[in-house]
């Protein structure tokens, strides 16, 4: 298979893959887009009160039982939207509301992303904005004595800021008989996990036997594009290491499962949430969806206390940040697979560990990208200039190939055992360059995943681009992508098909419009990979044509 067929083959391959992929994106989520702006840089944007369902007094639809680790429970949600009072805290890398109500955490600001390139506003992931609701909630069970996520709080602080190392910041609650609850949020500068427990004093004469749950509920949201397909949705990891993507379709008849650790979560480009329960007892995870709002539930074990003890119930981690390799690597097992590489994870990992290691070394994701070009085309060199032997043979016998055509056009056998004949005397097999480049397709592919998901590049600039992430605005590099095509087309024999010499003709225009709205990373890669195939391509040749 020479060069040409290579290209074809890539472009109608990559053309299935990204419409099935969007396909499938388009179908199971609803598109309003992700991001939710605010108007001041600490600020959030505030919600729209709605109309609330009606309610039990003793009642709130859309809390666990205590008997959910017994059988899944519906959880139909509020679409309701409501202000309550709220206490802010900022870290180094966070800014967050956590309401008095249930103490929600109901706005988070990522204070090291800014919102759009070189801009003052910080990305919100969480929000209590009506139409793209996104909160973290938790509470205790049972709720006919305990404190949910809908029960009030009290603050002694509206504002509370990091300073040290690390922040506790108390939310108490009291019933009247006596049952008192500090749910604490503990905060470590450097970090985005925050840390929720409670402290529970039994003050009553009744043994107290509940458990504590947490809940992470947002609207469906997707900003992916065609060029871009991104996933949107909840996810899950378990103690038998199955890492699960769950579309907001499913959420309804999504099983409920348990698991001793692992960990629940709400996945987008390039961030999420997630929460993380102590991983030395056994939970139960479920999902449900009513309202356009979607729930992912984890219920923790029943804890008993004693009339006028204090016990420590224990934490839940929850994460709101970035899909940093390097950090989130070391926050839980298994939530590096929030980094969505799709099916080719086990090749796109290895890569996206190499590249962060190349970075460590060049402090570059440019040149990361460019090193780990020249690193990949190594690696396949024997594999390539197989390849590209066979082709240069091809381009020596093309003369004589089209004197048989001539000769023999009309007898379409006689022409077969003739051309054969040709190829067996020269020792040349044209298939001999399908192996190489059917195997470089799936490498290519899962850098395609690495630099699409790899938050590292947001907003990276390199050279005259200003970010890695985007498409290049001035078209450079897909022009110079274009025309590295059309000098390696000359570097191939032409095929014999009239018809197909028109295709392969078109490819260089067709595959620079296609690229126009890549990241400029991803064509990066592709520019320098094409310019060293040409280089090595005309080097031999150089040697067998002399």
């Amino acid at each position: 298979m020479d060069n040409q067929k290579f290209f074809l083959i890539v472009a109608i391959f990559l053309s299935i893959f990204l419409l099935w992929d969007k396909w499938e994106i388009t179908h199971t989520v609803d598109t309003n887009g992700n991001l939710v702006r605010q108007t001041k840089t600490i600020e959030f944007d505030t919600p729209t009160p709605v109309q609330t369902q009606s309610q039990t007094p003793t009642q709130d639809q859309d809390v666990p039982s205590i008997t959910h680790t017994k059988a899944r429970v519906d959880l139909p949600i509020a679409p309701a939207i409501q202000q309550h009072p709220h206490t802010t805290v900022s870290t180094d890398l966070l800014t967050v509301e956590i309401s008095h109500k249930g103490g929600t955490v109901q706005n988070a600001l990522l204070n090291a992303y800014p919102e759009e390139l070189d801009g003052i506003k910080k990305f919100q992931l969480l929000s209590n904005k009506a139409g793209g609701l996104f909160q973290a909630q938790s509470g205790l069970l049972p709720q006919e004595q305990m404190p949910t996520h809908h029960s009030i709080f009290t603050s002694s602080n509206n504002n509370y800021q990091l300073n040290g190392e690390t922040l506790t910041v108390p939310f108490k609650w009291k019933s009247d008989n006596g049952i008192e609850v500090v749910k604490n949020f503990h905060f470590k500068r450097g970090s985005y996990v925050i840390t929720v427990d409670y402290v529970v004093t039994n003050n009553s004469n009744k043994e107290l036997t509940l458990s504590s749950y947490t809940q992470l509920v947002r609207n469906a949201l997707d900003e992916s594009n065609m060029m871009m397909p991104t996933f949107t949705g909840g996810a899950k990891f378990d103690d038998q290491d199955v890492y699960e993507k769950i579309e907001f379709d499913d959420f309804s008849s999504e099983p409920k499962t348990t698991s001793k650790g692992g960990w629940t979560a709400m996945i987008q480009h390039y961030f999420f949430a997630a929460w993380i329960p102590d991983s030395d007892n056994t939970h139960s995870y479920s999902s449900s969806a009513r309202n356009n709002n979607y729930l992912l539930t984890v219920v923790n074990p029943n804890v008993s206390i004693a009339p006028g003890a204090t016990t420590v119930l224990p934490g839940s981690d929850l994460y709101i940040g970035p899909k940093e390799q390097a950090r989130i690597d070391s926050v839980a097992p298994g939530l590096d697979k929030t980094v969505d590489y799709g099916v080719l994870f086990i090749i796109a990992k290895p890569l996206s560990e190499l590249m962060h290691w190349i970075y460590s070394i060049v402090n570059s994701w440019g040149w990361s990208i460019i090193i780990l070009t020249i690193l990949i085309k190594l690696a396949f060199y024997k594999l390539s200039e197989k390849s590209y032997r066979s082709m240069a043979g091809m381009r020596k016998l093309s003369p004589r190939l089209t004197k048989l055509k001539e000769t023999y056009g009309d007898d379409k056998q006689k022409l077969g055992q003739k051309t054969m004949e040709l190829y067996k005397k020269e020792k040349i097999n044209p298939a001999s360059g399908c192996l190489p480049i059917l195997v470089q397709i799936p490498v290519f592919i899962s850098l395609y995943w690495v630099l699409l998901e790899m938050v590292e590049l947001r907003q990276t600039p390199f050279w005259y681009l200003a970010d890695l992430s985007a498409q290049d605005p001035y078209y450079i590099l897909p022009i110079i992508m274009g025309v590295s095509m059309f000098v390696q087309q000359k570097l191939n024999p032409p095929p014999p098909d009239p018809m197909q010499a028109k295709i392969m003709m078109s490819l260089p225009f067709v595959f620079t419009i296609f690229f126009l709205w890549f990241p400029s990373g991803l064509v990066l890669y592709w520019v320098v990979n094409n310019i060293l195939s040409i280089t090595q391509q005309w080097v031999i040749n150089k040697r067998i044509n002399g």
